[in-house]
């Protein structure tokens, strides 16, 4: 087992967090040695493309039903003369949303929240998180 996923992952061609979740769940099983396991986790965040790994439709249809009903309140009070309170300014540090495709995939120096801890990325097109893929991340000490 361990030899075909080590061909899969060296080709590139998988999602992430898939294929750590596969590799944890053999190495649970007994499939795999913990030094096997290591040596997979660290090749398949090496070799891993953004593009493989943007999130799923489910989530991009739910963001967009969700600017949709924000942009349909405000429509509605323009057109009854209401005030329209003016959006809020970006947050310095916003929390980590799943990007759901190149358009929105982190690029060096954006700065998230995370499970309540500062991030700063330190790589283009990042479509992780800190937590599957720790390398793309500095951890801001406070």
């Amino acid at each position: 087992m361990y030899s075909i996923i080590k061909e899969v992952l060296i080709k590139g061609n998988y999602e992430l967090v898939d294929v750590l979740n596969k590799i944890n769940k053999l190495w649970i099983e007994g499939s795999l040695t913990e030094e096997e396991r290591d040596e997979l986790v660290n090749l398949a965040r090496t070799n891993a493309n953004p593009n493989n790994s943007y999130a799923e439709n489910t989530i991009q249809i739910a963001n967009l039903w969700e600017y949709y009903q924000r942009l349909d309140i405000r429509l509605s009070k323009l057109e009854n003369g209401q005030d329209v309170e003016p959006t809020e300014p970006e947050e310095e540090w916003p929390e980590f949303v799943q990007p759901s495709g190149a358009h929105d995939a982190y690029k060096t120096g954006n700065r998230i929240m995370f499970q309540g801890k500062k991030y700063i990325c330190k790589m283009d097109n990042c479509v992780w998180n800190p937590l599957v893929y720790p390398s793309a991340w500095e951890l801001v000490e406070e």
